[in-house]
């Protein structure tokens, strides 16, 4: 039953998601850009286990932070929340079950 209901609060919040940004006419490829760059370290986020690899994840994020920030690409953090979204459920269901 737990799973049942995470999935469906992960669906009504990724379907929000995508439905505010269409709605209030936001790029898709910065949304679609935003949601590529961070699903992967969302869900694999305790496998940095190395200092350079911290180091990899955290230098990208600042820089594309500053990158957002700079050209103004504000439609970029819907897709950041959206590949949390996923992401961290992801995580902590089905990869910390597998180790």
């Amino acid at each position: 039953m737990i799973k049942t209901i995470t999935g469906i609060i992960i669906g009504v919040l990724f379907s929000g998601l995508l439905i505010y940004s269409i709605s209030e006419g936001y790029s898709l490829i910065q949304v679609f850009a935003g949601f590529i760059l961070f699903i992967f370290p969302a869900i694999f986020l305790s496998s940095f286990k190395s200092r350079s690899a911290s180091f990899i994840l955290t230098f990208l994020a600042v820089l594309f932070s500053y990158l957002c920030v700079k050209y103004n690409y504000t439609h970029t953090w819907t897709g950041v929340a959206m590949a949390l979204t996923i992401g961290l459920p992801l995580y902590f269901f089905k990869v910390t079950k597998a180790r």
